[in-house]
């Protein structure tokens, strides 16, 4: 009997920037853009999440654990996947929905209202994606991952200074994921290029509007 060939897990890395769920018949997979790549798992961007995790030494409930411990939130956590790269990550809803996408801020050049209920997002290699998420929504989780980047960054530099030979790595002063004023729609020049539009109908957005607030 012929052996079946195990698929391999996508690895989150310094160059993920999106992880958006694709639902297909079998069930939900995952669309991941990197900075220089795109591809198709037929893992769920939680599982991707949770195994990656685990990759870089911790568990995906240690993770949440610990931004509870240093920020207090406990709704639609942000997380620190790998200290050591600075890799942060949130969810866009409660990770355990279909339509859960998680971004990675590190990447963000800017984000801006779309209207009917959607973000855009513009990376640092110019790729535009568009999201059913409300601005309101993202422009929260991304004080939240500022959060929980500034309070890490605090201990680690705590420790540095007490410890001063230790030779500890600490992430940079500065972070994408920082408060900005809210950006105009008519002040963004929009462009085919290198734009994907990945929300909802106007319709499937009123419904999702619906369900985030019965939430």
């Amino acid at each position: 009997m012929q052996k079946k060939m195990k698929t391999p897990v996508y690895e989150i890395n310094p160059h993920t920037m999106i992880i958006l769920p694709l639902k297909t018949k079998t069930g939900i997979n995952s669309e991941v853009f990197e900075l220089n790549d795109h591809r198709i798992t037929s893992f769920t961007p939680l599982f991707l999440i949770k195994t990656s995790c685990q990759f870089f030494g911790s568990s995906y409930e240690g993770r949440k654990d610990g931004t509870r411990f240093l920020t207090g939130v406990t709704h639609k956590p942000p997380i620190m996947i790998d200290p050591v790269s600075f890799t942060y990550a949130f969810p866009t809803t409660s990770a355990g929905r279909d339509d859960c996408i998680w971004v990675f801020p590190q990447h963000i050049s800017e984000y801006y209202d779309s209207n009917y209920n959607c973000t855009t997002i513009r990376f640092t290699n110019n790729q535009k994606i568009k999201i059913s998420v409300s601005f309101s929504t993202f422009n929260n989780q991304m004080a939240r991952v500022s959060m929980l980047h500034m309070k890490f960054s605090q201990k680690m530099r705590n420790v540095e200074n007490e410890y001063p030979y230790s030779n500890l790595l600490f992430p940079p002063t500065s972070l994408t994921a920082e408060n900005r004023a809210p950006y105009i729609l008519s002040d963004v020049k929009e462009s085919n290029n290198k734009f994907l539009d990945f929300s909802f109908s106007d319709e499937n957005n009123k419904k999702k509007k619906h369900k985030d607030e019965e939430e």
